[in-house]
């Protein structure tokens, strides 16, 4: 589990690449929806997708940290709030269908009082037809 503008939203743990602290991005000129950086950590360059924005929210907290998502099309760095991320094992008897249509997800569940949808990160940024906007 993580957090983007206080909201907790979940990922699988297959499609998580790493959590590591958000450096400086490189603004790019793009036609792809939520997607106008770039971020270079060590010899890699990866888009970076911005979830906040997608979601009308503003990413929270000192340092924030920089989550890699195992995309479709190759790593993705997703920006999130400095509440450091979480395991949950979660029964799949427990997840359901999710009924947000602001977010590409697997399904959700309940934590507590919470209702967390599960992030699709492999999918995220991609139409439904499954081609990414150019």
């Amino acid at each position: 589990m993580f957090s983007v503008g206080g909201i907790k939203l979940a990922a699988r743990t297959e499609d998580v690449g790493g959590v590591s602290p958000w450096t400086g991005t490189i603004p790019v000129p793009s036609r792809t929806p939520f997607v106008q950086a770039m971020l270079k950590r060590d010899n890699h360059v990866m888009p970076v997708y911005d979830l906040a924005a997608r979601l009308n929210l503003t990413v929270q907290g000192d340092p924030l940290l920089c989550l890699v998502a195992h995309h479709l099309d190759g790593p993705m760095a997703i920006c999130i709030d400095a509440d450091v991320p979480s395991l949950e094992t979660v029964d799949a008897a427990a997840i359901r269908p999710n009924g947000r249509g602001d977010i590409e997800s697997l399904g959700s569940f309940t934590i507590g009082e919470n209702d967390v949808a599960i992030v699709a990160l492999q999918r995220l940024g991609r139409s439904t037809r499954g081609t990414v906007t150019s």
